[in-house]
């Protein structure tokens, strides 16, 4: 075929192909895509995804059970979760157990949403890049509770934590550590501990008894006194009434009228020896 011919079909071959590729390209609903099949707690699980489609890529609406036997139910963008979606786990019983519901972007965990997890613990709250950040609570497994501000998964700033007994510390938190200014109210005792904390320990405090500290399922057996501060005018007349008195009265001190013993190493004297001094 001469070089001319070869030239003017390259163009029409290329557009061709061009115009079959774009035309097997996957577009709007799609039902069971199916993956390869995979071994899961020993049984063959197929993966599959049932939703819309754009340009080949996995856009809109649709569900997901992957190799892991995690189903996701939601919006998709650029074959990626993005928007509302709902993550669930098929267990080996065949039991469903939710472990996600709220907001994604990029394929990751971010805004407000629910999670459960594996421990039984449960937390709803702001999101960044699957991990806890911004304001949340959360309920752990061993009745413990905690609300307030969250950084990298951890309590991070202002919140308030309660354990399972009772007891309860308002303050702040850095690195899931009370660290900062905070009271720590002892409910189980009747007493109130306010101060500086460092590493969830604290250096310097304040103890006083709580209003309810009778009522407490273990009082403490004597109330702490209450200090009663002193107002403005008060201080100001006490001022007052010491610079009044600019006449001190002179107080007679006791002086032995015999002269200075001479003093002997390693012999100890009493001070009142003396007769002139009783």
């Amino acid at each position: 075929m001469p070089e001319f011919i070869k030239s003017l079909l390259k163009p029409i071959g290329a557009s061709y192909i061009k115009r079959k590729i774009e035309i097997s390209k996957r577009n709007g609903w799609r039902h069971a895509i199916f993956k390869s099949e995979t071994r899961f707690y020993k049984r063959l699980v197929t993966g599959y995804y049932k939703g819309e489609w754009k340009n080949d890529k996995k856009e809109g609406k649709g569900s997901e059970l992957n190799r892991n036997g995690f189903v996701y139910e939601g919006d998709w963008l650029d074959g990626k979760r993005h928007g509302y979606g709902v993550l669930s786990q098929i267990h080996e019983d065949g039991t469903i157990c939710m472990r996600y519901i709220g907001q994604w972007m990029n394929g990751k965990k971010n805004g407000f949403g629910y999670s459960w997890y594996k421990n039984d613990s449960y937390y709803e709250g702001e999101f960044y890049q699957n991990k806890r950040e911004g304001y949340g609570r959360i309920w752990y497994c061993n009745g413990d509770h905690y609300e307030g501000n969250w950084k990298n998964d951890l309590p991070d700033g202002i919140g308030i934590f309660v354990k399972f007994s009772g007891n309860r510390y308002e303050g702040e938190f850095v690195a899931g550590k009370k660290e900062g200014r905070g009271t720590f109210y002892h409910i189980v005792t009747g007493q109130k501990q306010s101060g500086i904390w460092r590493s969830d320990s604290c250096i310097s405090s304040t103890m006083s008894d709580m209003y309810l500290r009778q009522s407490a399922p273990i009082p403490t057996p004597y109330p702490i006194p209450r200090n009663k501060w002193a107002k403005d005018s008060e201080i100001k007349d006490v001022y007052k009434m010491d610079n009044d008195n600019t006449k001190e009265e002179e107080v007679p001190f006791p002086t032995c009228k015999r002269p200075l013993k001479r003093i002997y190493p390693n012999i100890c004297v009493s001070v009142n020896t003396c007769p002139c001094l009783d």
